[in-house]
């Protein structure tokens, strides 16, 4: 092996390259600016260093020529330069002072001072400098006059350098104070120069000029020399702690962490490191500043969010504020190193620190529950009433001090974010390559924490919610300008961006789309890569937008689905604990030690719940935090509506050139002759190929705020969800999954939910508003909501049966709170005259209506019985403990249904009640396949309700279950009351030989007189309809036995009862009765008799058999007529 090779060179000749390296930069027209100075060897090795008289380094002591007082005449030097030119009378006295020293005398005394080192014993002595033997022996060795002078300054400070001091302190500190005593000179000099005048001033300032030229040439000098005193391999060389060769520039970072700012900049002066930054910036510039980023960023590790630990966040923006040393900054090879796990990228990157420890997110730092939201009593929770903060019981809390601790962090919290959006900005405008470097670490980010997508993740797997959230917050303010209020800069995002960008290929591939299959979608963006073989690169508007996106989802929403899941434990624990303290009161003397402390266990543990969820309150319900969001989801709304108007062709994309369109004017309802309602039936692949979570993360953060903090959205414009909303539900086709529109009419839902109650408990103020005043609300809202509570019905999905009153329950709020509104109660009645549509609609409303109540009335009856049992103590305490507890998990399970049940039964037929009020909406409840089943619904509940077994219904607190037997019986009477006077309705109550007893309605009456709830005038009509309904069925007894027995081919084969309007099912050809088929084909739409698809329009009207029932009935009346011409 060669041993002249690079590889197999020392340490020592590594150094001693270096040394070369640092002559060849020291040798400049400021070092050598004196003709008389004989050039010295720089660094050049002296003779061996003795100890110094003084080796002691005290603070600044301004030498005497500059404190205008000489008390020892200097040593004469052979290079002295005196000033010749006499000083004019009147003159200054500092400035005569100043213009009275030769230059030699000035440089012995100022250079003494900068560099603390004196030629003479006795100076050194009473100044504290420091003396050196061997360099006064060197020097006259040489015959070098003993007056320190500009040409001996490297040879001073080389040998100080390798002198040791007696405090033993890093040279770096010795460095800055030389640094610190020219910038004094150099001030003073300005001073004379200022108060210099008239004749003497363009003396003084020559002389000036060229003193600190000296001056500088020392400083240049001494920046050379700051990072050699720290280099690996070379700080050893110098007499200093062993520590500094292994610290190298982190010893800057020791200085920038300083605890207290004054003693930091002192101790490290701004302009200092500016000069440092200045000299090295192109000159071994990564090797200094790795260690002092890693410092400094390891220092981060240990802090956090709270003010006083901030000192890191505070280095890092002043190490920023050099252009170059943000731009050099993304090259360190810690600033984002591959193959790097989610959870290492908070600890291993430059930036990972700062934005996993700055939150108060207690995943990334528990200290913030133990410190602001710990309780002082634990164990008294649930002993008496708790402090209610937003809706949620959090103990013994103290609702003050809470609401201040909220406060407090969140401002701290705001101006946190606010320094770390500026370090990332401010790192992006440095240069297009560090711009470019963010952006990757940003997108590695995401990529890294793909799997925080998912429903349930492992938090060991993936960055912490803290790490996100602030990447999330980072990237809203880079977004900032792109979020202005008339979105004028919405065309500059790139439509095409994932199709071509790399950079977020992740959040793309293997994604549900909108509305197209994963190899629909692959062959689109295929057609178009093959069509745009070199598209332009994406510009920075649409890298923030996208990446922006991907960070509310993996980050935001990854969150709120955390949370929920969260506080649903809580819950959980909270039913624990109320049971366990139930069973201590019934077990008295009973309850065990052991039972005890696992209570106790049990209460600890929730109150650590508590906190967790109070510290992750401070950021995810923070209003200034949710309105930055929403307005970056109001944003991505108009996009994508810009995106399916480009899509149709209805605009053209023209890359830098501002759309026609006002978007702003667009979501307020001014559509601008978009057409918008209806759009095309076929969605253009532009927007069905897009991933599905974009709208999904709408919806769901729009609702994670109505839920949590639903206030935020008095004063925040809802323009943007609501013509979001309504051009979805009116394009039902262009969104493939059903529950994002069940999202959008939950958000409406949402708005009609008191936001204030006065001291009576009346609604105040609620946010249906936007209902009656956003155009688009005004004409499409009845009839989207009305047309998806029929699309509801089928889902797709296994859970489809029970989701379904969930919807529907939204949309019954959403139509109860609409209906006094003249303009939403004419479009009401519009969708009646739609009879095909309304009919459905009709049919699902009393198919629900009756599921719901025999159900939850049914639950009521299960909760009797076990509340009936759970009072006989005796009995139930000698059953066995697994019984109990079977029963009891009954008794819950019970308890949640008929909550359920009763809710929706509720608004269901309260909807029925009102709507029925209106003659033309009750037109279509009165067709042939509707009206026997609205009757034999009525009924069956109105006989659960009054009937001998109502009894059965008494629960010890029926309005925990929603169940309000009046409130529902007096629904049910006003819908009969509303139809009293349709001979239809009164036909179909005489059929229902079932439920119907015209006791049912006597004692209804009794009961909502009693009750105040109608009064007599009113229930005289319920009286005369019962007795019409009496009067029908004698008639309809007299004409069943006019017509006896009718032959089986006359009778509907599945009602059994004869046929009016016979027609031939198509593919079975089976015969049944028009109001039969037409009434199954409301709910299934298939032949009863093979499964087949079937619509009513294919049926065939059997004449025949038509013609020969009429004959029939004909002859059975011709009969009675004439009994002997029969």
């Amino acid at each position: 092996m060669d041993p002249s090779s690079p590889n197999n060179e020392t340490p020592e000749s590594l150094r001693q390259k270096r040394l070369a390296k640092l002559a060849a930069a020291s040798t400049s027209p400021a070092a050598s600016s004196s003709a008389q100075a004989e050039p010295t060897t720089v660094l050049s090795a002296g003779p061996s260093v003795k100890k110094a008289a003084v080796a002691k380094e005290s603070g600044p002591s301004t030498p005497n020529a500059l404190k205008l007082q000489s008390t020892a005449s200097p040593t004469p030097s052979a290079t002295a330069t005196p000033t010749t030119a006499t000083t004019p009378s009147g003159t200054d006295r500092l400035v005569s002072q100043f213009l009275s020293f030769a230059d030699s005398d000035w440089e012995g005394q100022t250079f003494e001072f900068i560099f603390q080192v004196s030629f003479n014993v006795d100076v050194a002595l009473r100044k504290s400098y420091m003396y050196i033997p061997s360099l006064i022996e060197e020097l006259q060795s040489e015959s070098i006059p003993l007056v320190f002078t500009h040409d001996l300054v490297e040879r001073v400070l080389y040998a100080r350098l390798l002198t040791p001091a007696a405090d033993d302190a890093p040279l770096i500190d010795y460095i800055i104070g030389c640094w610190k005593r020219i910038a004094e000179v150099k001030r003073r000099a300005t001073i004379v120069v200022d108060r210099a005048n008239g004749e003497t001033r363009k003396q003084v300032q020559e002389v000036a000029a060229r003193r600190v030229g000296y001056v500088t040439a020392a400083k240049a000098l001494i920046m050379n020399y700051s990072w050699l005193v720290m280099m690996p391999g070379m700080a050893d060389s110098f007499a200093q702690p062993a520590r500094v060769a292994e610290v190298a520039s982190g010893l800057l970072a020791e200085k920038l962490l300083l605890p207290n700012p004054d003693e930091s900049e002192s101790q490290l002066p701004p302009e200092f490191l500016e000069d440092f930054v200045a000299r090295y910036e192109n000159d071994e510039f990564l090797e200094i500043l790795g260690p002092i980023f890693s410092s400094v960023s390891a220092k981060m590790l240990k802090g956090s969010i709270e003010q006083h630990e901030q000192i890191p966040l505070q280095a890092l923006i002043r190490l920023l504020s050099f252009k170059s040393v943000a731009a050099a900054v993304t090259q360190l090879p810690q600033f984002n190193p591959q193959d790097t796990p989610p959870r290492l990228v908070e600890v291993a990157t430059t930036l990972g620190p700062f934005l996993s420890r700055l939150t108060t997110f207690p995943d990334s730092d528990q200290s913030i529950v133990t410190k602001y939201f710990s309780s002082s009593n634990p164990l008294a929770y649930g002993m008496e009433p708790g402090t209610n903060y937003i809706g949620f019981d959090v103990g013994m809390r103290n609702y003050g001090d809470l609401q201040s601790t909220m406060g407090s962090l969140r401002g701290i919290s705001a101006r946190t974010k606010s320094s770390l959006g500026g370090v990332f900005l401010t790192i992006i405008r440095s240069s297009a390559e560090a711009k470019e470097a963010i952006l990757q670490f940003s997108a590695d980010a995401v990529s890294k924490n793909i799997a925080r997508g998912k429903l349930q993740v492992d938090p060991r797997t993936v960055s912490t919610n803290g790490f996100m959230h602030n990447l999330r917050s980072v990237f809203l303010q880079l977004a900032d300008p792109i979020m202005d209020p008339k979105f004028s800069k919405v065309h500059l995002i790139d439509p095409h961006y994932f199709k071509h960008s790399q950079r977020l290929a992740c959040v793309v591939d293997e994604q549900t789309r909108i509305n197209s299959d994963k190899i629909s979608a692959d062959a689109y963006f295929q057609e178009w890569r093959a069509e745009n073989p070199t598209p332009a690169a994406a510009n920075f508007v649409s890298e923030v937008f996208y990446l922006a996106l991907a960070f509310h989802h993996y980050g935001s929403l990854s969150i709120i689905r955390t949370y929920g899941s969260f506080l649903k434990e809580v819950e959980e624990m909270r039913k624990q604990i109320d049971r366990m303290r139930a069973e201590k009161e019934r077990l008295g003397a009973q309850w065990t030690p052991m039972n005890e402390e696992l209570f106790k266990r049990y209460l600890v543990q929730l109150d650590t719940y508590i906190g967790y969820k109070l510290a992750m309150d401070v950021a995810l319900l923070d209003p200034i935090e949710i309105e930055h969001s929403l307005r970056f989801f109001n944003l991505v709304i108009v996009w994508l509506i810009r995106i399916i108007v480009v899509g149709i062709g209805a605009i053209h994309a023209n890359g830098s050139k501002p759309d026609s369109i006002q978007w702003d004017r667009v979501i307020r309802g001014d559509l601008q002759g978009l057409p918008l309602f209806p759009l095309p039936a076929e969605a253009p692949k532009l927007f069905t190929t897009l991933p599905e979570w974009i709208i999904e993360d709408i919806c769901d953060y729009y609702l994670f705020v109505c839920r949590n903090n639903l206030i935020v959205l008095e004063t925040f414009p809802r323009d943007g969800i609501c013509a979001f909303a309504m051009l979805i539900l009116q394009n039902s086709g262009y969104i493939k999954n059903p529950y994002l529109k069940s999202k959008l009419v939950e958000i409406m839902f949402f708005f009609t939910v008191p936001l204030y109650r006065n001291a009576a408990g009346e609604v105040v103020k609620r946010l249906d508003d936007v209902f009656g005043t956003h155009p688009l609300m005004r004409e499409h809202l009845v009839q989207a909501v009305m047309s998806f509570y029929i699309d509801v019905e089928q889902t797709g999905m296994a859970s489809q049966f029970y989701d379904k009153f969930n919807i529907r329950y939204n949309i019954s709020h959403i139509l109860k709170c609409v209906w006094n509104d003249p303009t939403h109660r004419t479009n009401v009645i519009k969708e009646s005259m739609r009879l095909e549509s309304f009919v459905k609609f009709a049919n699902l409303l009393m198919n629900d209506t009756r599921y719901l109540l025999d159900e939850g009335l049914d639950k009521m009856t299960e909760i009797r019985t076990i509340e009936n049992e759970m009072a006989d103590a005796s009995t139930w305490m000698s059953g066995t403990q697994q019984h109990r507890q079977e029963r009891e998990a009954t008794f819950r399970m019970a308890e949640r249904q008929a909550y359920s049940y009763m809710s929706l039964g509720n608004e269901t037929v309260h909807m029925l009640n009102y709507m029925t009020t209106n003659d033309r909406i009750c037109i279509p409840f009165m067709q042939p396949e509707i009206v026997e089943r609205l009757a034999a619904m009525l009924d069956y509940n109105l006989a659960a309700l009054v009937g001998p077994r109502c009894t059965e219904l008494k629960v010890r607190n029926p309005e925990k279950y929603s169940f309000r037997p009046k409130s529902l019986l007096n629904d049910l009477i006003g819908i009969y009351l509303n139809l009293a006077r349709r001979k239809e309705f009164q036909v179909a109550i005489s059929k229902d030989g079932r439920s119907y007893k015209k006791e049912h309605f006597h004692r209804a009456a009794d009961i909502l007189v009693k009750s105040s709830l109608r009064n007599e005038g009113e229930l005289s009509a319920l009286r005369d309809f019962v007795d019409t309904v009496e009067a029908l069925i004698k008639a309809e007894a007299d004409a069943e036995q006019e017509y006896g027995e009718a032959p089986d081919e006359f009778l509907d084969p599945l009602m059994f009862t004869l046929m009016e309007d016979p027609v031939i099912l198509p593919t079975s050809h089976v015969t049944v009765d028009r109001s039969t088929i037409k009434s199954h084909l409301l709910s299934d739409q298939h032949d009863p008799f093979n499964r087949m698809p079937l619509t009513i329009d294919m049926v065939v009207p059997n004449d025949e058999l038509k013609q020969q029932i009429y004959e029939w009935k004909r002859s059975k009346r011709a009969a009675k007529d004439d009994p002997m011409e029969f």
